[in-house]
């Protein structure tokens, strides 16, 4: 007689796995549905655009880091620090911890419930489902068990269909975030036509009379303005000892903020020579111009003019090399007006995190790593190619050996960049 799992489980005295057969009535019941198959088949062709896509930025990363701009982006890596490599919030110091873990127990759910549903589907068994709580109330994950036994005897386009289910329902489901993301995005227009306060150094001329970050300057001594550095720029008229009048926009009111004094000097450095071109008054301020603000709206709501647009410039890190501010990251988004109001942050950031880490999870799920579902569906994959001529043990080594290539690969580009920085 077989035995029947634990309801409880207690593994390393902090991770609780909680048993429930309460769900798999409602896996019955979407596995019924008539559209059940066929998007069991779409998730199936999904997997290997995951896969793709995947490998598609590890190239992109190997490549920069081989390039003239190599010293730079491993630097950049480095900084980052290796926590940075895991998608989990609380350990990965750029994942917020409220969003991240909403986003990353959807993106679970989804993933075990797409297996169980596609199961049963097909006729396969579910014996139960259930959640995994870290110190007994915080979820972490899910898990739906399906008979492995079953599975392994089913036909390999069920089994297939089966292993490809979650991963292919994390990329549709960050798609759709994305899609529901930049339609926000793309609602989102200047607070004011003005240039905006990103940074204000301490103890600067603009610090100590009350200039704030988010501020927006919508004039300069009287006359509109919207970029600063037309008029406070390397090319400025003005020079140290003279003082400049603010009109901002600050919480919806205008303000006036007079006779701030400028100061010397900012420098413009021959990099070469690191002697002195020019020099000019000293405000203390940094700022983002009306036309970088509404470009950044248009290049967000737009993401198939850079595909790895939100990939690449994430809300919670300043890279440096995102040529746009992010909009809806916590420190631009005071200088936009949206139909949200004060729910874009919420919002935004929820949709930007549900995309992020279910993408990861549909890259991850979709490699070709064994004992992971892509590894599994790979295995799948080489038994089908085989027509019956394969033995177990040969599909294994096959299997076996293209996970270790991936993972060769992956370690040389998460490990690459602290060789390149020690070595250079």
């Amino acid at each position: 007689m077989e035995e029947q799992p634990k309801r409880f489980e207690l593994h390393y005295g902090v991770v609780l796995m909680v048993r429930t057969k309460r769900f798999l009535s409602t896996m019955d019941r979407l596995g019924r549905s008539s559209i059940s198959r066929p998007v069991g088949w779409l998730l199936l062709y999904l997997m290997p655009v995951a896969a793709a896509a995947g490998f598609l930025l590890f190239v992109n990363v190997f490549r920069a880091l081989v390039s003239s701009r190599g010293p730079q982006v491993a630097t950049g890596i480095v900084n980052l620090g290796p926590l940075a490599n895991l998608g989990i919030p609380g350990l990965n110091p750029y994942i917020p911890l409220l969003y991240g873990w909403i986003a990353l127990v959807i993106g679970m759910v989804v993933h075990e419930g797409a297996h169980g549903i596609v199961a049963r589907s097909l006729g396969l068994p579910v014996k139960n489902s259930g959640l995994i709580l870290f110190l007994f109330v915080i979820p972490i994950g899910a898990f739906v068990d399906i008979d492995e036994a079953v599975l392994k005897q089913a036909p390999r386009s069920h089994s297939a269909r089966v292993l490809a289910a979650g991963a292919g329902t994390n990329l549709v489901l960050a798609l759709i975030s994305l899609l529901l993301l930049t339609s926000i995005v793309g609602s989102m227009t200047p607070a004011a036509n003005g240039a905006g306060i990103t940074t204000v150094s301490q103890g600067s001329p603009a610090y100590l009379k009350g200039v704030l970050p988010g501020d927006i300057v919508t004039a300069v001594d009287g006359k509109p303005v919207t970029d600063l550095n037309t008029v406070l720029g390397p090319n400025t008229t003005l020079t140290a000892g003279q003082s400049v009048n603010f009109t901002i926009y600050r919480d919806g009111q205008n303000l006036e903020i007079d006779n701030i004094q400028l100061v010397c000097c900012e420098r413009i450095i021959n990099v070469q020579t690191n002697q002195t071109i020019k020099t000019y008054p000293y405000i203390g301020i940094g700022q983002i111009s009306l036309a970088s603000l509404q470009s950044a709206v248009s290049t967000y709501s737009n993401p198939l003019s850079n595909p790895l647009l939100y990939i690449g410039c994430i809300p919670t890190i300043n890279l440096g090399n995102c040529q746009q501010a992010v909009p809806f990251s916590s420190s631009s988004s005071v200088f936009y007006r949206s139909p949200l109001g004060g729910g874009l942050i919420p919002v935004t950031n929820v949709l930007y995190w549900i995309f992020f880490l279910n993408f990861n999870l549909a890259i991850f799920n979709s490699l070709p790593i064994y004992p992971l579902d892509g590894g599994q569906a790979f295995r799948v994959g080489v038994e089908a190619l085989g027509r019956g001529r394969f033995s177990e043990e040969r599909v294994m080594k096959i299997t076996s050996a293209v996970t270790a290539g991936v993972l060769v690969f992956l370690l040389g580009i998460i490990v690459g960049p602290y060789i390149y920085v020690l070595v250079g």
